[in-house]
Order: C-alpha cells, then sequence, then structure tokens
C-alpha cells in the first residue's frame, strides 16, 4: 500500500490527507496544534460568523423603513466572539470527523526533517515516504521604528477577536483582502475605520476598476482612507487609533521544520518553491497552501492540497491558479477569477471585454444604485474565458458560476446556457457576454 505523510492540518494539509487517503494510500497527518489551521481557528470561519451577525445588524437596521417595527438592535461583542468561536470548534469537529471517516491518522505533534528522505514527528521516525509539506502561515506585525503609544494596541489578523471590545477608532495598516474585511465589518459595528496603504488603490493585483468601485463603495459608507508614502505614520499620529490591525501581514510558517536538512529551496520571505505539480526542489516532497507564498487563499489551498498529494503518490495534476476564485467579503462585495484585463492584454490574446450590470433595487442597495456589475475578459479567437470580475450583491456566487466554466474549458458563449438559483444573476451573466458580440 502507498504511503503519505502530511505536515499541517490546515486546509491545505486536509485536502492532501483526504484526497490521498481516496486514492488507496495509508495517510499519516501531523499536526501540531489544531486540525483546521487558522482557516477554522482565527481566520475566515469565526469571521464570517461575525460577519453574518453584522449583516443581520445591518437588516435590522433598515426595517423600519422596509414597513417592519423592531426595537433597536445593539451589538454584543463578548456574544459576538462567543458565537464565532462556537462556529470555528464546530468546523473543527467537522474537519476531524472527515480525517477520521477517510482512515487518516493524526499524530498531535510537530515534525522536522533529519536529513533527506527523513523526517521525525512525535518521537516517530518517516523514511522514504513521500512528503506533503502545508504548514500554513504567520500573522505579523511588520518590524517598525518606536514602540506603540500608550493606550494603543497593536494586533495582527489572528489576534482579533482578542479584542475585549469593538475599538472606537480602529486603523487598518495597508488596503489588502484580509484587512478590508475587518474594516467593513467593525465599520459596521460602529468603529471608525481609516485604511492607509502605501501605493495609491486598492486591492493592486484586482481589476482597477473594481477596486476603485469599491473604494467608493466603502467611503460611502463611513471609511476613511489615506495613501501614500508614510500614511500609516501619518495615520497614528493625527488620528491617535485606539486599535492598529495589521492583518494582511504573514509569512510562511517553516519554523521548526529544518528544511534546509533536507535540501528544500524555499525564497525571500521563507516560502517553499513549487513547480505546477506543488513539488519541491527536493525529490519526493511537495508543498501546499500559505507556506508557498500568498495570496492566502483558502480555496489556492485547497487544490494545491489535492494536486500535492495526487502527484506525491505518482499521478498526474497540475495546478492552475488562474482558476481559483477570489473574493473580497466587504460589503459589497468583490469577487474575480483569472486574470484582469491588463493581465490578458499582456499576454497578447484577441481580447472581447463585456459588461453586465443589475438594476437598482432599494432592497438591496449597492454602490452608485448598482446591485450588480460583472466584467467579463474572454479570447475571441478561441473561446477561452479568460477572467471575471464582479462588485455587488452575491458577487461570489457570479463568480463562482464562471470559474466552474473555465475549470470546464466552456467556450464563453456557453455561459448563456447557465440556469444559477437567482435569475438575477443569469440575466447578469447573459448581458456581460451578449456585449462582447
Amino acid at each position: 500500500m502507498a504511503e503519505l505523510l502530511v505536515v499541517g492540518g490546515g486546509p491545505a494539509g486536509v485536502a492532501a490527507a483526504i484526497t490521498a487517503a481516496g486514492l488507496g494510500a495509508r495517510v499519516t497527518l501531523v499536526e501540531r496544534s489544531q486540525v483546521g489551521g487558522t482557516h477554522v481557528q482565527r481566520g475566515e470561519v469565526p469571521a464570517a460568523r461575525l460577519r453574518y451577525l453584522a449583516d443581520l445588524l445591518e437588516e435590522i437596521g433598515r426595517a423600519e423603513e422596509l414597513g417592519v417595527r423592531v426595537v433597536p438592535a445593539i451589538a454584543d461583542w463578548g456574544r459576538m466572539r462567543a458565537a464565532a468561536a462556537a462556529a470555528a470548534e464546530a468546523a473543527a469537529a467537522r474537519t476531524r470527523a472527515a480525517l477520521r471517516a477517510a482512515g487518516v491518522e493524526v499524530v498531535a505533534a510537530g515534525a522536522r526533517f533529519l536529513g533527506p528522505g527523513r523526517m521525525e514527528a512525535g518521537g516517530l521516525v518517516f523514511e522514504r515516504m513521500p512528503v506533503v509539506l502545508a504548514t500554513g502561515a504567520a500573522s505579523i506585525v511588520p518590524q517598525r521604528s518606536g514602540a506603540p503609544r500608550p493606550g494603543r494596541r497593536v494586533v495582527t489578523g489572528d489576534e482579533v477577536m482578542t479584542l475585549d471590545q469593538v475599538p472606537s477608532r480602529l486603523l487598518i495598516a495597508g488596503g489588502g483582502r484580509l484587512g478590508l474585511e475587518w474594516a467593513t465589518l467593525f465599520s459596521r459595528l460602529g468603529s471608525r475605520v481609516t485604511v492607509a496603504m502605501a501605493g495609491d488603490r486598492l486591492l493592486p493585483g484586482e481589476e482597477a476598476e473594481m477596486a476603485n468601485a469599491l473604494r467608493v463603495a466603502l467611503e460611502r459608507r463611513g471609511l476613511r482612507f489615506l495613501s501614500g508614502r508614510g500614511a500609516l505614520e501619518r495615520a497614528e499620529a493625527e488620528l491617535e487609533p485606539e486599535v492598529v490591525l495589521f492583518a494582511d501581514s504573514r509569512l510562511p510558517g517553516s519554523s521548526g521544520l529544518d528544511l534546509e536538512a533536507a535540501g528544500v529551496a524555499t525564497g525571500p520571505s521563507g516560502e517553499v518553491t513549487v513547480d505546477t505539480r506543488c513539488a519541491t526542489s527536493t525529490p519526493g516532497v511537495f508543498a501546499a497552501g500559505d507556506l508557498t507564498g500568498p495570496p492566502w487563499l483558502w480555496g489556492r489551498a485547497r487544490a494545491q492540497g489535492r494536486v500535492a498529494a495526487t502527484c506525491a503518490l505518482g499521478g498526474r495534476a497540475r495546478f492552475r491558479p488562474e482558476r481559483v476564485p477570489r473574493t473580497v467579503h466587504t460589503r459589497p462585495e468583490l469577487a474575480a477569477v483569472g486574470l484582469t484585463e491588463e493581465e490578458a492584454t499582456a499576454r497578447g490574446a484577441r481580447l472581447g471585454v463585456g459588461h453586465g450590470r443589475l438594476g437598482p433595487d432599494p432592497g438591496e442597495p449597492a454602490p452608485g444604485g448598482e446591485r450588480g456589475w460583472l466584467k467579463l475578459i474572454v479570447d475571441t479567437e478561441f473561446g477561452e474565458i479568460l477572467g471575471a470580475h464582479m462588485l455587488g450583491c452575491r458577487a461570489s456566487e457570479a463568480i463562482g458560476l464562471v470559474a466552474t466554466a473555465m475549470e470546464l474549458e466552456a467556450h464563453y458563449r456557453d455561459l448563456l446556457r447557465v440556469h444559477p438559483r437567482h435569475h438575477d444573476l443569469a440575466g447578469l451573466i447573459a448581458r456581460a457576454v451578449a456585449s462582447i458580440g
């Protein structure tokens, strides 16, 4: 029977372990903390519960104008944190159950290389066994001159839920995805939020039109943005924030693995270098997830975990990052998959760019009165869908439909045959396709 050792129990490691077990391998998963990783314990799972509660609070606040009288709702941060922690534990329990059902042996320990082809974990030595490294990344506060001012707390993305109250003034360092999500959440809970970024735009890796429209929408919701060199320092001095949050500052978590002993090549920030098979520079050693560097996406980690496990067991698979959907859980929501128009142009494709919009709806306000704006980028010569970008209501659902079509290598006109759960999404996608001509 084939064997596989997986190091790390986050989304990438769990996906790798379950994939390998499904292929008939005997799998050992080593995790020194709790299965589920940051995603389950301190990341997307508890954050999603908090966003749901903020959505509920906002809808209650709008109820009277829609004809429903309610008692004024007040956010109880302590109980919200408890609800988020309960959601995290429930997700962790489901992960443990899935691993048991797959027959994966879980070892609660750290792991390190003893040399090429040899690893030690919990007093056990694993030799001549393929390995998938999936130890994630750790949130950090970048090195800065001077100490925090008295009465000011500096926290990482992993520490947000340790705050004992909603900060009255919150400063977000950087215009990345995670920081914007927390900025939107706390703004809706009553914080005065400022986002300070060194560049001149949000989300530099995303479609510029969408990022700029998102900024306008968030400014309408009361968020303030400062940009340019020294923006963070200026904001700290002028605004005297109660909390400064570094949500997007992370480093790959290779500490303790002793990668050098196995000859595993790493990049400048400690990220493990992999090819499209998720193979490292050392034969028999594969890596997946945040350990391979940004972007810090749950879907990317899972996809890499599946590819790494398949290839580690001798199968054939290839990681296609352009097919992994990306979502920024702000309000409005921004979601994307594939290339931006600028990236597609640089590849020399014969481009077709289409737009679809959903009209105003007082029951679901969005920037400019629009409920949704979809931008579709295709290669008109070969019919390939190159990218899609959306801002507005149910953006992640629309992008998921396009991502599925991309994975199936459908012609972009095949999107006209899609029948989503919401009729308006079908119309949105159809209008984008029709506008290409």
